[in-house]
């Protein structure tokens, strides 16, 4: 049986519908969809950990995972499939998922686009070294923006990212070489970043939901000041930022469903365990943000679950999940023992009634201020939102799902409220015993640290 991963960056639970995503959400109805999967951070850092290594992004200190053979500790899904007999393939554009922080631990080909790029590389020196701090900024913005998309078009690179129809090629490229030595069971892992901001989809998704498209500068500027000066956004700017996500939702629901086309086409989906999910949402909007700032509202912690199985009957499973079990789940669909050392448990167990819901998702992001910022989701709806100097707020989010302030309920204190604090708590105590051991990963002081952050629109 093979597998394959699609892990799509940034995009929402509820965009996997009819209007946005007709192609996924049919996926979905014939698939095991679980309709509560809690992201165990609102960022790519923060989130990739828990899918490929199952391990908190706050139990290991720096970013990433560590090197192979330094923490005994940790073990990525694809080192286990590969110990398994697989052959392994990883494809990204995103350098936080990239083999810079060891995530290409496991996989005999790994194609990263952010670090294969010599376009990329030159664009990554020109923002750099443009200073983009306080009034100069502003006064130099627009012509920026212009001429960042005119660097794209000279260059050739119309995205600000690597095509996920690009991403596809290349890994079938590689299954068509392994279906043609007739060789073992193949992992591929595609990570798409269209969904994540700038949303500059091709005109013609962008028709779907607009009446004219915009141009590549106008989408840029747009995306860079909802995620950077949201307090500047008109009404009308906001619908659009809606619009241009959604056309990107709708690019990836096309690719996606290619994907699954050239399976079908190859007498290959019928003996691949296919699943489908994100790092973590966006907000378009959603409490004065753009994009999936530090923070754990609804929007940025929910994401779709998707697991097809050749054996298994479509189902809809209402209880929670997290990210942290996607490495145990692929396994337990393989019949194959996981790694001792993985903090989830495979999701399959509550969809077949072995297992309760997760009684508690938890979500970390701000090494830099102790993890001042956390998140902790009971699986009846009670959540408790850490955003340090911001405060701190309590929701029942399936009594009020919008999360206004006039929701929240922590200064009334219920004992709700006390419950998740006290299990928050706990965690993260178990986190820091954690970072205190020997998990290792790229120290967050790091030039390049900065320089991805920057590269990904997260610092102007």
């Amino acid at each position: 049986m093979n597998v394959l991963l699609v892990t799509v960056d940034s995009l929402r639970a509820d965009r996997v519908n009819p209007e946005v995503m007709p192609a996924t959400r049919s996926f979905a109805d014939g698939a095991v969809e679980f309709t509560e999967c809690i992201a165990n951070g609102p960022s790519t850092p923060a989130s990739f950990p828990t899918i490929h290594a199952s391990r908190y992004f706050a139990s290991i200190e720096g970013l990433g995972i560590p090197e192979p053979g330094t923490d005994d500790g940790i073990r990525t899904l694809a080192e286990r499939l590969r110990d398994a007999g697989y052959a392994t393939a990883g494809y990204t554009d995103n350098h936080f998922a990239s083999g810079s922080y060891h995530y290409d631990r496991g996989f005999e080909t790994m194609y990263d686009a952010s670090g294969a790029a010599e376009a990329g590389k030159l664009k990554q020196f020109v923002q750099s070294n443009l200073d983009k701090d306080g009034t100069l900024f502003r006064t130099i913005e627009s012509v920026y923006n212009r001429v960042d998309a005119l660097f794209a078009s000279a260059t050739g690179q119309e995205s600000e990212y690597e095509r996920a129809e690009s991403l596809n090629r290349r890994a079938f490229d590689w299954i068509d070489d392994r279906s043609d030595d007739d060789s073992d069971d193949w992992f591929t892992w595609l990570h798409y970043m269209d969904a994540h901001h700038p949303y500059e989809a091709p005109d013609e998704y962008q028709r779907q939901f607009l009446d004219e498209p915009l141009s590549l500068s106008e989408c840029r500027g747009l995306s860079r000041k909802g995620t950077h000066h949201p307090d500047e956004m008109t009404d009308r700017e906001w619908e659009l930022i809606r619009q241009l996500y959604d056309a990107e939702c709708a690019y990836v629901d096309d690719q996606f469903d290619g994907v699954l086309t050239a399976l079908e086409n190859r007498d290959l989906l019928d003996e691949t365990v296919v699943v489908f999910t994100a790092d973590h949402g966006e907000l378009v909007g959603e409490h004065g943000h753009a994009g999936h700032p530090p923070e754990f509202w609804e929007g940025v912690l929910r994401v779709p679950f998707l697991v097809h199985h050749p054996d298994r009957e479509a189902a809809t499973v209402d209880g929670q999940i997290r990210l942290i079990d996607a490495a145990p789940t692929v396994c337990d669909a393989l019949s194959l023992d996981g790694f001792d050392g993985w903090e989830g448990e495979s999701a399959l167990e509550v969809a077949d009634g072995e297992a309760e819901s997760r009684e508690y998702a938890f979500a970390d992001v701000g090494r830099q201020i102790d993890y001042a910022r956390c998140c902790a989701r009971r699986a009846d709806g009670w959540k408790v939102l850490r955003h340090a100097d911001d405060g701190e707020f309590c929701f029942d989010v399936r009594e009020t799902p919008d999360e206004r302030p006039e929701d929240d309920r922590a200064e009334d204190a219920p004992p709700e409220y006390e419950a998740v604090a006290d299990a928050l708590d706990d965690h993260q105590e178990r986190m820091k015993r954690l970072r205190e051991g020997s998990s290792r990963g790229i120290a967050e002081d790091e030039e390049m640290v900065e320089d991805h952050l920057e590269d990904l629109g997260y610092l102007e």
